[in-house]
């Protein structure tokens, strides 16, 4: 996996099958789900809700600014392989950033919950997130 640092305990994957690109800044991702060990002490998920992701962490180096995107989904399925389903899942962002990645369907995304244990989530707005391709190595952003 990427050189990121991550707690075991604190990641939660979103994967999906196929992703579709209807205009610019907004990406859908069709069968997705979150997995990982983050799920074992996540309370319940939501339908019809949505968390911010923060990309910065691998961008250091390549960007000046913020790049935060909202991942928003519809309703979710608790499924028996300890995976939870996501229906109507959307990934919306500025459509003026420069450099957004343009994911692939084998591609996903690894997602840092640390922050947002019940004592800490107020105080962390965004998820610190990771584009990971599907040789498990990062997004290369310098395409």
């Amino acid at each position: 996996m990427g050189q990121y640092l991550l707690s075991e305990k604190f990641k939660l994957e979103i994967t999906w099958r196929k992703v579709l690109r209807p205009k610019a800044g907004i990406m859908y991702l069709v069968d997705a789900y979150f997995s990982g060990p983050a799920l074992d002490q996540a309370e319940k998920i939501n339908d019809n809700d949505h968390i911010q992701l923060d990309f910065v962490s691998q961008l250091t180096t390549l960007i000046k600014s913020v790049y935060v995107a909202k991942l928003s989904w519809g309703e979710v399925t608790y499924n028996k392989d300890k995976t939870i389903g996501l229906k109507n899942v959307a990934i919306t962002y500025d459509e003026l950033l420069k450099g957004i990645p343009n994911l692939e369907d084998k591609d996903y995304l690894v997602i840092d919950t640390k922050n947002h244990e019940n004592e800490k989530h107020i105080y962390n707005m965004f998820y610190p997130a990771y584009v990971v391709n599907k040789d498990n190595g990062f997004y290369n952003y310098r395409r």
